[in-house]
């Protein structure tokens, strides 16, 4: 299957270079031009050819989904997720392998049973560390937004800057962190700069990671901030293992969550770095490609694949308001775009997720099915036993058949959650017979989505919470499902339906901007692109936040891969659209 792989790439020079690159190197991937798959076929080549068993290879991801993503990719290349191939968050990779396995080895450093805190807990600590700091009667939390900026940009604090610029809020989070040590506690944002003060002063951490892991794939480097690149920075070219980052500064979209696009610059402008660009864009026709760099406003040099079609492009204007554009998508472009590709995926994006509201109560009275992802979703999948427990749903609903997603997937994602990935065997066997017997009870059994959850957290949850030795505690996470899907408040549905299984009526994901970065679709129907809109008021204040709302509206235009609606108020449209359409008719 490697073989496979290896010989796709043959016809991109680009792909073929970075997959066979044996130095540190950067890969900028622009929008469908095969980052996933030269990034998967780039370590499975690693794991075979590079690196001798036991050792493996790290590869640190955004979120939970990339992750999820990455193991399926490798799984269809023949690697399985193993102790060798380490796949997370650069949270899960400081909690996992640096902080759980050697902090003990370090008295002092943290409390001996300690576990991640809860929203709550975190809001009590600031209120504590805030009454030690300053005298006076405002509001903390206000306060904290400034205090969680720079302790998430300076990750050294050996560093002058710690103390020389704002000292107050340096003692702020100091007080903070103590209060939380003295609870026996860390919080999320702990987890990287806990493990970079490891590895800094710690050379023989530094040694042992690179004696397991020589190599460090890091995928979408845009979306970091400081805490990685800091990491990345002392573990490659300080620590000795070798890099291979993939990113594309034009779709660097989470400044809200510290990300800078500028590290990636930074790796790019180093003399010890490879950079290979990938040009083609597999996804897209022309006419969306045109279309797209007349949404971002710069120039690229990326072009289509020899006898891609043009793809189709499409102006909505609306004559009224927000709900009068809802009902025509929900109405008229919706089931139009359906029935031109049926049974195949179409998103509807936005910017925020109350405008998800107003199309989810249409296409509930249109009666079409749909799959929410963004903020007011049932299911939250950033929570990773949230997406554990949607791929269960999958599974038992038909997922077995095609091993769509594999059991030995969810036996991995079972271990990850209940141990924090390595376990006995005659644990890994319990798990096991607890979770196939599950699974199995639920096929074809029609249970409704509360039903089950039901059956999940009595059958799964309960005991595994007794056996848990993983601190951060999620299991919460259930109780709410089966609280909100109560047949009480309205809102349990078909386990079908929660799985994401709407075969054979055209899958419908209603999703924001921010949620649908990384994935594609056949169709995309982008909702409410007027002026003052994107940009808004808030886009407009700094040139940072205007340019980063210019990439969120680059990242929609260019998900589709085969048909782009842009639907907006009739003469009133974002200016951002006015060039759009312009460069779209180009010729």
């Amino acid at each position: 299957m490697l073989e496979r792989a290896l010989a796709d790439l043959a016809t991109n020079a680009e792909q073929t270079a970075a997959v066979q690159e044996r130095n540190h190197c950067v890969v900028l991937a622009g929008p469908g031009s095969g980052k996933t798959k030269t990034l998967t076929t780039a370590m499975a080549r690693c794991l075979v050819q590079d690196v001798i068993d036991p050792r493996g290879v790290a590869c640190i991801t955004y979120n939970n989904d990339c992750a999820i993503e990455l193991e399926t990719r490798l799984a269809q290349l023949g690697v399985a997720s193993n102790d060798r191939a380490f796949i997370g968050t650069v949270h899960s990779f400081a909690l996992t392998q640096v902080i759980l396995p050697y902090a003990r080895c370090l008295p002092g450093l943290l409390p001996n049973e300690f576990r991640v805190a809860s929203l709550a807990e975190c809001r009590t600590a600031v209120e504590v560390a805030y009454s030690q700091v300053f005298d006076d009667h405002l509001d903390p939390h206000e306060r904290w937004r400034f205090a969680e900026e720079k302790r998430r940009s300076v990750v050294d604090r050996s560093l002058p800057d710690w103390r020389s610029r704002n000292p107050e809020l340096a003692d702020y989070i100091e007080a903070y962190e103590a209060e939380l040590r003295r609870r026996g506690l860390i919080d999320f944002d702990d987890m990287p700069l806990i493990a970079f003060r490891m590895i800094q002063q710690h050379d023989w951490i530094r040694s042992a990671l690179r004696a397991r892991f020589p190599v460090l794939f890091v995928d979408e480097y845009q979306d970091f901030g400081h805490a990685l690149h800091e990491l990345v920075l002392l573990l490659c070219f300080v620590g000795g293992m070798r890099l291979f980052a993939v990113g594309d500064a034009d779709q660097s979209i989470y400044g809200f969550s510290g990300a800078d696009p500028e590290l990636l610059q930074n790796l790019v402008g180093r003399p010890d770095v490879r950079v290979i660009r990938l040009r083609f864009n597999y996804r897209s026709g022309a006419k969306i490609i045109r279309a797209s760099l007349g949404a971002l406003g710069e120039e690229r040099d990326y072009r289509e694949r020899e006898g891609a079609p043009d793809g189709d492009l499409f102006f909505w204007k609306v004559k009224g308001d927000i709900d009068a554009q809802a009902r025509a998508i929900g109405k008229q472009i919706l089931p139009g775009l359906l029935e031109r590709h049926p049974a195949e995926e179409v998103a509807i994006l936005y910017r925020a997720a109350w405008l998800g509201d107003k199309i989810a109560a249409v296409l509930d009275g249109e009666d079409i099915p749909y799959v929410r992802t963004d903020g007011n979703a049932l299911i939250k999948r950033s929570s990773r036993l949230a997406r554990f427990i949607e791929g269960c749903a999958r599974w038992s609903t038909g997922g077995w058949r095609e091993a769509a997603p594999p059991y030995s997937r969810l036996l991995s994602q079972a271990k990850a959650l209940v141990f924090g990935g390595r376990c006995s065997e005659t644990e890994e066997q319990i798990l096991s017979g607890q979770l196939i017997a599950f699974l199995r009870s639920g096929i074809e059994s029609d249970e409704t989505t509360h039903t089950w959850l039901q059956r999940f957290w009595h059958e799964l949850i309960v005991p595994w919470r007794t056996v848990t030795r993983n601190p951060q505690e999620e299991w919460d996470v259930c109780s709410e499902l089966v609280t909100r899907t109560d047949p009480a408040r309205g809102e349990d549905v078909a386990l079908n339906i929660f799985a994401g299984r709407t075969e054979g009526t055209g899958r419908v994901s209603l999703s924001t901007l921010h949620s649908a970065k990384g994935r594609e679709f056949d169709g995309v129907i982008l909702f409410n692109m007027n002026a003052g809109a994107i940009p808004n008021q808030h886009d407009k204040k700094t040139p940072t936040a205007l340019r980063e709302a210019r990439r969120l509206f680059y990242v929609g235009v260019t998900r589709p891969r085969k048909e782009l609606a842009i639907v907006y108020q009739d003469a009133n449209p974002s200016p951002w659209i006015i060039e759009l359409y312009k460069r779209s008719h180009q010729a």
